[in-house]
C-alpha cells in the first residue's frame, strides 16, 4: 500500500510522541557530533571550490559574475542573469526537488515506468521487525538509509549482515529522518549520468573511498592523514572527509579488518561502501563507455519526470552493455547533483567543463534566467 493509499488513515502524532521523537533525535545527533564537526570543517573548502568553478565558467563564456559572501553568486550576460549556489541552479522547482529526494516515492515512480529499482522496504524504528524480517528473507547483506531529507550519503550504512548491525544502522539513519529504507546491498560499480534538459552531458564512475598502506600505519591513522591531505592547501581533491563511523567499521569488518589494523606497504584498503566520501583518485570519466541505449533511457526518464538538471545514479557490472540486457539498477535521481564529481577526477581530459556547458545552455535557451531590462511604465 502506497503513501497515497494510506493517507486517509493517517493520524497526527501526539504531543508526547513528537517530544519523545525530538528527544531521541537530539540524543543521536549528539552521539554523531564529531562527524558533524568534521563535515563542517570542509564548508570553507566546498564554498571556495564552487566559487572558483563558477567564476572560471562565467569568464569562459564572456559573462560577468558578482560573488556573494554567502556562496550565492549572480552571473550575468547581456540583459539576462542567473543565480547559482554550489551545485544549485535556477531550473528545477522546489517541489520537484522534494519529490526526487524522497527515495521511496522515487522508487515507486520508476517501478511504475517498468524500470529496474532495488527491492526495498520502508519502515521506522517502531516497525524495525519488518526490516529484520527483510534481512532474514534476503539472505544477504542489506543497506539502511533515511528515506528522505539527506544527501551525500549521510545516514547510510551499507553491507549489513546481522540484526545487531541493522538495529545500529537504523538508529543512526533515524537521527536524520524517522522514515527509513532497507534494500539489498547490490554488487557492481556506481555510475553518475549527468543530464541538462534531457541532454546527456557526461558520465562518471565513482569508486568507494580508499587508503593505501605504508606497512607501519594503522587504517585509523591512514584515514586521518588522508583527511589532512584533503584539507591542505593546493589543488582540491575532495569536498568531504572520510568519517570513521559504523559504516566504516562494518565495511572493514566484512573484509576481516579493523581500524587498528596495519595494512602492508602499497596495499589498498576500501574503507567504506558508500561512494560519497571518495576523492578525485576514485572518480573516472567514462562517457564514451556508456551504451547509447542506457543514455537514451536516462534522457527519456528525466524528461518524463520533468527533472531538468539531473544526475541519474546507476549500479551495474558492465556500463558498456545495453540497458535492456538487465544488468542495470537505477539507484537514485538527483536534482541539482553535485557538479564537483565531474571536476575532481582521476585524470583530466579535453571535455568542456560541466559548469561552462550549463551556463551556456541557460543563457542561449533563456531558461533558468532573469530578464533585467527595465519595465516601461506608461503615463496616467
Amino acid at each position: 500500500m502506497t503513501d497515497f493509499e494510506t493517507a486517509r488513515n493517517w493520524q497526527p502524532p501526539t504531543q508526547k510522541q513528537v517530544f519523545l521523537e525530538g528527544l531521541f533525535t537530539r540524543a543521536l545527533k549528539l552521539a554523531d557530533i564529531r562527524a558533524v564537526f568534521q563535515r563542517r570543517s570542509f564548508n570553507a573548502i566546498r564554498t571556495a571550490f564552487y566559487r572558483d568553478m563558477w567564476k572560471t565558467a562565467a569568464e569562459n563564456i564572456d559573462a560577468t559574475i558578482s560573488l556573494g559572501s554567502s556562496g550565492l553568486h549572480k552571473i550575468q550576460k547581456g540583459d539576462a542573469a542567473t543565480f547559482v549556489y554550489r551545485s544549485d541552479i535556477m531550473l528545477d522547482n522546489a517541489l520537484t526537488i522534494r519529490v526526487m529526494a524522497d527515495k521511496g516515492l522515487t522508487y515507486r515512480l520508476l517501478a511504475a515506468k517498468g524500470l529496474p529499482v532495488p527491492n526495498y522496504l520502508e519502515f521506522g524504528l517502531g516497525s524495525i521487525a519488518k526490516a529484520e524480517k527483510f534481512l532474514a528473507d534476503h539472505r544477504g547483506m542489506v543497506v539502511i538509509k533515511p528515506a528522505t531529507g539527506t544527501g551525500t550519503g549521510m545516514g547510510v550504512t551499507t553491507a549489513i549482515s546481522t540484526v545487531q548491525k541493522l538495529r545500529q544502522a537504523a538508529r543512526y539513519a533515524a537521527s536524520f529522518n524517522r522514515r527509513l529504507l532497507v534494500e539489498p546491498h547490490l554488487s557492481g560499480r556506481s555510475y553518475r549520468l549527468l543530464y541538462l534538459d534531457g541532454v546527456f552531458l557526461e558520465a562518471i564512475c565513482r569508486e568507494p573511498p580508499q587508503v593505501t598502506g605504508d606497512g607501519r600505519s594503522s587504517i585509523r591513522h591512514l584515514i586521518r592523514q588522508e583527511n589532512k591531505r584533503r584539507k591542505a592547501s593546493g589543488p582540491t581533491v575532495a569536498l568531504h572527509p572520510i568519517i570513521m563511523d559504523g559504516e566504516c567499521r562494518d565495511h572493514l569488518e566484512n573484509q576481516g579488518l579493523k581500524l587498528s589494523g596495519v595494512p602492508g606497504a602499497k596495499t589498498t584498503v576500501v574503507v567504506k561502501g558508500a561512494v560519497n566520501e571518495n576523492s578525485a583518485k576514485q572518480n573516472y570519466r567514462v562517457s564514451d563507455a556508456v551504451h547509447s541505449e542506457t543514455i537514451a533511457v536516462g534522457a527519456q526518464l528525466v524528461n518524463d519526470l520533468g527533472v531538468r538538471f539531473a544526475g541519474v545514479d546507476l549500479i551495474t557490472d558492465d556500463i558498456t552493455a545495453p540497458f535492456s540486457s538487465g544488468g542495470v539498477t537505477i539507484g537514485e535521481i538527483n536534482v541539482n547533483p553535485g557538479i564537483h564529481h565531474h571536476y575532481l577526477v582521476n585524470a583530466s581530459s579535453e571535455t568542456t567543463p560541466a559548469a561552462e556547458r550549463i551556463l551556456s545552455h541557460l543563457f542561449e535557451k533563456k531558461r533558468g534566467v532573469m530578464r533585467l531590462t527595465p519595465i516601461k511604465q506608461g503615463r496616467g
